[in-house]
């Protein structure tokens, strides 16, 4: 979807017949997303939207019974304006907020939502430090998990030898300290320590300079990457430029979305974590990528999964909660919803209210004509 701002109506909303749909009260819950609705963020934005809308769809444009508009806003690229978008949602009316793709503005969302006691259901990744929070909830993934999957996975396979650990000073941290806890710290194939770039989303290639040099001084047998959106496609682009052909291991964000197509042949071999990977082999998974293939013209991601299972969480708990759902009485029900089956497979919510569920390992393979990241084991659970 594209141009994606005020409000989006769900399908089949109060025109419909009660007794077909299942529709309980004529009375219209506001459902707030944010997402980046515009500019190079914008392909995110529309997995968020575009995953939450199929869920509608499959369910005649309700949830819990209830009617419901979609109200969004724009997500941006700071706190500030992160801020803006909650409480721009917050004065709308909303009882539930979906969305934020950039994890490094989760923690300024939801000390707006904290304080209007709204809940809220996080579709990217998610600082460890709002895990104690209240009414944030994440139907994605806490941001050291990637990394700790993948440290589990290769401190038995790279027995020797050296890691280059490269990644964003300050979004890279939780899945570096996630990787190096796992694999372990004193370790000496990572006793030199991470390789820090610039936090920049789309950076020059002259701002990876001093990354790259100190990747080629360490002479790494293989490479821990971690970057997103255009700074990971930079990153792919610089290493191997400079001669740096060593295997890629990266948290899953590295290569989604438009960053197979950007990296191109490049990207062949490079290995993700993820909680989600397109060609899983169960009944749900391919009912969903068949149906999100066809109603957008894209593959879905794990962006767009969580923001599915964020409909399901919310069609259960409002219908949990009876016909006069306030936003306390959704936030109590959502910590009963108990197990999800989702294309990712089952999860259910844990202690710090954010997903129990198994991580895959896939790498980056021609499928057909396209490159894709390709389902090649289970690794471990997490959460």
């Amino acid at each position: 979807m594209t141009g994606m701002s005020g409000v989006l109506a769900g399908c089949g909303g109060g025109d419909t017949d009660d007794d077909a749909t299942g529709k309980i009260t004529d009375k219209v819950l506001k459902i707030g997303v944010i997402a980046p609705l515009s500019g190079d963020r914008q392909p995110a934005g529309d997995e968020i939207v575009n995953g939450l809308q199929l869920y509608l769809d499959f369910n005649n444009g309700l949830l819990g019974g209830h009617a419901v508009e979609l109200v969004t806003a724009e997500e941006g690229d700071s706190p500030q304006t992160a801020e803006a978008a909650a409480e721009q949602l917050i004065n709308s009316g909303v009882v539930a907020i979906v969305g934020v793709s950039n994890s490094m503005l989760v923690k300024a969302v939801s000390a707006k939502i904290e304080a209007a006691k709204l809940p809220m259901l996080g579709t990217g990744g998610g600082p460890a430090s709002v895990n104690s929070a209240v009414y944030t909830w994440s139907t994605s993934y806490v941001d050291d998990e990637p990394g700790e999957a993948l440290g589990t996975y290769m401190k038995d396979k790279v027995t020797s030898g050296k890691i280059a650990m490269i990644a964003p000073a300050t979004s890279g941290r939780d899945a570096v300290e996630g990787f190096r806890s796992a694999f372990g710290t004193s370790a000496p194939q990572i006793s030199d320590g991470p390789i820090w770039m610039p936090d920049a989303y789309n950076p020059a290639a002259g701002d990876l300079i001093e990354a790259i040099e100190s990747v080629e001084q360490l002479d790494a047998d293989v490479l821990f990457c971690h970057a997103f959106g255009p700074a990971a496609v930079t990153l792919v682009k610089q290493l191997r430029a400079s001669g740096l052909d060593q295997p890629i291991y990266a948290p899953g964000l590295f290569t989604e979305g438009t960053n197979l197509a950007q990296m191109d042949a490049l990207a062949q071999g490079i290995f993700t974590a993820h909680n989600y990977a397109a060609d899983l082999d169960n009944g749900f998974n391919e009912r969903f990528a068949d149906n999100y293939r066809r109603r957008f013209s894209a593959i879905p991601t794990a962006a767009s999964v969580a923001a599915y299972d964020a409909g399901q969480v919310l069609d259960r708990a409002i219908g949990i909660t009876g016909a006069e759902p306030s936003a306390q009485d959704i936030n109590l029900a959502i910590g009963r919803v108990g197990t999800i089956d989702s294309p990712r497979g089952s999860w259910q919510f844990n202690q710090t209210r954010a997903p129990q569920q198994k991580w895959y390992l896939r790498e980056v393979r021609r499928d057909g004509t396209l490159l894709a990241n390709v389902l090649i084991s289970e690794l471990s659970t997490l959460g």
